[in-house]
């Protein structure tokens, strides 16, 4: 009597294979370990200018230049025993309507652009501290006059990278900034004469 030869049929044949590839990894490796979920923010997202007093603001993560810029009211230049501060205002009637926040910080630099007129623009470069979503950061500030109502806070091209994915089709998905511990306060400047 000759021994029978034969094929297996394919399913018996891949439910050996799955049952000894399962045997094999849960003897060699533990459990599985869960891959972190990364947040996905969007193109716009609330913003808490930190410091006393704190404000919150929109910011936008897509679209910015070199440096992030702060849309502000008010800037105005004055001298004091730290060197050269400069005092402005900053508007978030988007988030809360009519709220605003007056700060002086110290000038980093002055940056100086010419405008359509001919004439001179002072643009004063400020450290000012952030949290958005529970992420926070310092970072230099390009302080402009608000001339129209977008949002007042444009990151930069390397802050908004911080934040890993941003979806441009998303806004506002984390609804309040929460950062623990508390993002370093913004220094204010002592009392200076205008000039």
């Amino acid at each position: 009597m000759g021994i029978r030869t034969g094929r297996l049929p394919l399913a018996v044949l891949a439910g050996a294979l799955c049952a000894f590839g399962a045997q094999a990894q849960t003897s060699t490796a533990g459990p599985a370990k869960p891959v972190p979920l990364t947040h996905v923010y969007g193109r716009l997202e609330h913003a808490l200018v930190t410091g006393s007093p704190s404000i919150e603001v929109q910011a936008q993560l897509v679209g910015g230049g070199d440096s992030t810029v702060l849309l502000v009211q008010d800037i105005k230049y004055a001298s004091g025993e730290g060197g050269t501060y400069v005092h402005f205002t900053i508007d978030n009637g988007e988030v809360v309507p009519g709220k605003t926040v007056n700060l002086a910080l110290p000038v980093l630099k002055d940056q100086h652009v010419h405008d359509r007129d001919g004439g001179t623009l002072h643009q004063p470069v400020v450290a000012m501290s952030f949290c958005i979503g529970d992420h926070a950061f310092t970072t230099n500030v390009t302080l402009k006059l608000r001339g129209n109502y977008v949002p007042p806070l444009l990151l930069g091209k390397a802050d908004a990278a911080q934040f890993g994915q941003i979806d441009p089709l998303k806004k506002n998905t984390m609804l309040e900034p929460n950062c623990a511990p508390p993002a370093p306060a913004v220094s204010t400047a002592p009392t200076a004469a205008a000039h």
